[in-house]
């Protein structure tokens, strides 16, 4: 798996950018929108407007409160974990070959990785020009009057052109190389977490000491293997119960879990109520909205 960001059949990770010419994809996301480790290609820009949310970027945390910039270059492991549901963020993503597509500013493809990304380690000048082209881009992203795409593009390599100048540029290749292997352990994972597979197992396949592993992945990704492989279950479980009308029985066997109270009890550790509860719960806030919009 290339990538490990999906769409339409499962939540736990981000939808793509767009298909609209320009590779990009902009929308508002609440606190109860949040995505395990996972990276894309795209460089994924956020921007608190309301509230706090607590985002992974490769092994540290950063704080989105209202007014902060985080700038998540390609390739780079992130998370968003869960928040309060009233905080909001800006989501702007789009693929640097598009944007670079000139061979003119091929060099300039990784501009947007190995800086710093948090805003609070920025000049205010340049934290204003981000958060001035983020609000353009979603005007006319929101609009699409005639030249709209020109208009976003042009916004995009001023931002480029910002983050090259003025951004504080950080670099460790160290982190990089110990990056690649947890790239490597998470796409591993993506594609085997339904099945019974171990610590040991993952070492095996992908040639790590399971000592190794288990430190490198506890330290990249601020939790044990076997939590991770859990809420890869867990979110896998939440999507079915509120998506299909299957058994509940049905969901646990479908998310990895071989035991029915296995799956019963961890899932109530995770969300505080029971499947049954949660999905009850989901359907009539659902329904709530659906009543609202008729």
């Amino acid at each position: 798996m290339g990538k490990a960001m999906q769409s339409g059949s499962n939540s736990i990770f981000e939808t793509a950018p767009e298909n609209n010419g320009l590779g990009i994809r902009l929308t508002r996301a609440n606190g109860a929108q949040a995505f395990i480790y996972h990276w894309h290609d795209a460089v994924e820009i956020l921007y608190g407007l309301k509230g706090c949310t607590t985002v992974g970027v490769v092994d540290r945390p950063y704080s989105l409160s209202e007014g902060d910039i985080l700038i998540i270059g390609p390739g780079e492991s992130h998370c968003l974990f869960p928040a309060d549901c009233q905080a909001e963020r800006l989501v702007l993503m789009f693929e640097p070959s598009e944007l670079f597509g000139n061979a003119v500013f091929l060099k300039d493809r990784s501009c947007f990785s190995g800086i710093e990304r948090h805003s609070s380690g920025w000049n205010p000048l340049t934290r204003q020009k981000i958060y001035q082209t983020c609000m353009t881009v979603e005007q006319e992203y929101s609009d699409r009057l005639p030249g709209w795409q020109q208009q976003i593009a042009g916004q995009l390599m001023l931002m480029a052109s910002a983050v090259i100048r003025e951004i504080p540029k950080t670099s460790d290749s160290a982190d990089m190389q110990i990056d690649d292997s947890l790239r490597r352990v998470l796409s591993y994972l993506s594609e085997h977490y339904l099945e019974p597979v171990t610590l040991k197992d993952c070492a095996a396949a992908l040639g790590f000491n399971p000592s190794y592993l288990s430190g490198m992945f506890s330290l990249r990704t601020g939790a044990p293997f076997h939590r991770y492989l859990l809420n890869l279950r867990l979110k896998k479980a939440e999507w079915l119960l509120v998506s299909e009308e299957m058994p509940i029985s049905e969901v646990a066997l479908q998310s990895g879990f071989l035991s029915d109270k296995t799956f019963y009890r961890m899932f109530r550790e995770q969300y505080g109520l029971s499947p049954g509860d949660y999905r009850k719960t989901h359907h009539r806030t659902t329904n709530r909205n659906d009543n609202k919009n008729k």
